[in-house]
């Protein structure tokens, strides 16, 4: 099922979030698709896959990266997880539903959720078997569909299991695995820092006054540990 592309509903209230994250946010009606679950794979078929007269490198050549922060949307009710190079340069935005925004913005914090999530359950299984996740990767961009895949290693065996990077990005930071993307996702949904900067000058405040008015939405800073969140 994909998820419907929000941005027209909050280029205003955009703006005072890039204000609150220092511009290492990024402008969704450019780039930003919905992170919604990947396809399975059929058996064979490649991760990534170039067309036309791209440069099959694309997909082969991979970029650490960084999670930032997590940020919700108000009027578009969803929530943002902002990943950038290791260099800062470049930010790549994936929308997330409110169950992985809050798992993603606990790990964040180094802290535990007061319930189990899905993500802890997912967690739990691999611990339990004796195995770590080692790296986790976006493969592909596919229309609106995010492709990616979980490695997992138990003793001298090798995994790698399908999933969304809204899952995936949660299981990197319970367990310090790097997370990795392909050029080609990067080229195709990555926004750079003097784009964020220039189109952010141009958009008009969330009262129209051009950067100014108060914030709709701000970055969802993780959880403190002498406070709740409701589940």
């Amino acid at each position: 099922m994909k998820t419907p592309h929000r941005a027209s509903l909050f280029l205003a209230p955009l703006s005072a979030v890039a204000l609150a994250l220092g511009g290492l946010l990024f402008l969704p009606a450019l780039a930003a698709r919905p992170a919604v679950a990947a396809p399975t794979q059929a058996a064979g078929e490649s991760p990534c896959v170039t067309s036309g007269g791209d440069d099959p490198a694309l997909c082969r050549e991979l970029i650490e990266l960084v999670v930032r922060d997590v940020v919700p949307l108000v009027e578009a009710q969803t929530h943002a997880v902002v990943l950038t190079t290791q260099d800062g340069e470049t930010v790549l935005p994936i929308f997330v539903d409110e169950s992985a925004a809050v798992a993603i913005a606990f790990r964040l914090a180094e802290l535990k959720s007061p319930q189990p999530l899905a993500q802890d359950l997912l967690d739990d299984v691999v611990h339990k078997l004796g195995a770590s996740v080692t790296e986790v990767r976006i493969d592909d961009l596919r229309g609106d569909i995010y492709t990616g895949r979980v490695f997992i290693k138990q003793g001298k065996k090798s995994l790698e299991l399908d999933a969304r990077p809204a899952d995936s990005i949660a299981m990197a930071l319970d367990g310090s695995a790097r997370i990795r993307v392909t050029r080609k996702v990067l080229s195709q949904a990555g926004i750079s820092r003097d784009d964020i900067e220039a189109l952010h000058q141009g958009m008009p405040g969330v009262g129209g006054s051009g950067g100014g008015g108060e914030p709709d939405a701000v970055p969802m800073k993780a959880p403190k540990k002498s406070q709740s969140i409701s589940l």
